[in-house]
């Protein structure tokens, strides 16, 4: 009878989803089945195809080009290259501002916080996501044009194991410091225009650099990282000629654009965290 009578009068307990932890291959989990079925995937899909369709038409260009001096594969990947400094800070602003629209629809942000988990937590979890996804939109094409250049017989001045991952790593991690503090601004700044807004000004100034001369600007802000970690030297022969050439030590400048990219996202975090705690 007590058996009974305690079965009866136990108080009805709902079970509450519960996060596993806040390890990143949660986070990063959690935060595939927020956008799962999101227009997040066709915005990237269509970025992808974008700046592959711009790449290959750039790689065709001068594959028919007949001046040999031009059928380089070390002048074709810097060509590539450039448009990092451009594209990364405008994509990362649309792929963030689209994750931060994901995330006030049905309350969503309040669910996050049910099942334990901090703003902090969130920003890792949406940079994993958005960071790799907007990485990817130049990491890819700076890995296919060395090997599609290769194949075309166009000559070779420096280690292809060189061409192939350094500015390939430089630009992924130049993209995924622009969107962490993309994302950091989504997350405490209300009106999603202020990110597109600085997106396309910091593209704009980080493009220019090179062409004032004044690369090691890029130190100064993430958008500017690819610009001040350039893997690849330029100069004028003896022709009068442009010629480029890769960097004597670019792994060098790999390990300098980790560390930047870690320092920005460790900003972006105490930001996100400062927010947090004056709620």
């Amino acid at each position: 009878m007590n058996g009974v009578f305690s079965a009866v009068t136990a108080p009805n307990r709902t079970r509450r989803p519960r996060t596993k932890g806040n390890d990143p291959f949660t986070l990063a989990r959690l935060e595939l089945l927020k956008v799962r079925g999101s227009s997040f995937w066709w915005m990237w899909f269509g970025m992808i195809a974008l700046v592959s369709a711009w790449v290959g038409m750039a790689l065709m260009k001068r594959a028919g080009n007949p001046n040999p001096a031009l059928r380089s594969i070390v002048l074709a990947d810097g060509e590539i290259y450039q448009i990092v400094s451009l594209l990364a800070p405008i994509l990362a602003a649309l792929l963030t501002s689209r994750i931060a629209v994901l995330e006030t629809m049905e309350r969503m942000n309040l669910k996050w916080l049910s099942f334990g988990q901090s703003d902090a937590a969130r920003f890792v979890g949406k940079l994993i996501v958005s960071g790799t996804a907007v990485g990817l939109c130049f990491l890819i094409p700076l890995l296919w044009v060395p090997l599609a250049a290769n194949g075309l017989g166009f000559t070779m001045d420096s280690s292809l194991v060189e061409l192939l991952w350094a500015p390939s790593l430089i630009g992924f991690l130049s993209a995924l410091a622009t969107a962490a503090v993309h994302l950091m601004l989504s997350m405490v700044i209300d009106r999603q225009a202020v990110g597109l807004g600085l997106g396309v000004i910091a593209g704009i100034l980080a493009s220019g650099l090179e062409a004032v001369n004044l690369p090691y600007l890029g130190w100064a802000f993430p958008a500017g990282l690819s610009s001040a970690a350039d893997p690849f030297v330029r100069s004028i022969g003896s022709d009068g000629g442009a010629t480029m050439l890769l960097a004597d030590r670019p792994w060098m400048l790999v390990v300098a654009a980790l560390l930047a990219a870690l320092g920005w996202t460790l900003i972006s975090v105490v930001v996100v965290r400062m927010k947090e705690s004056n709620r």
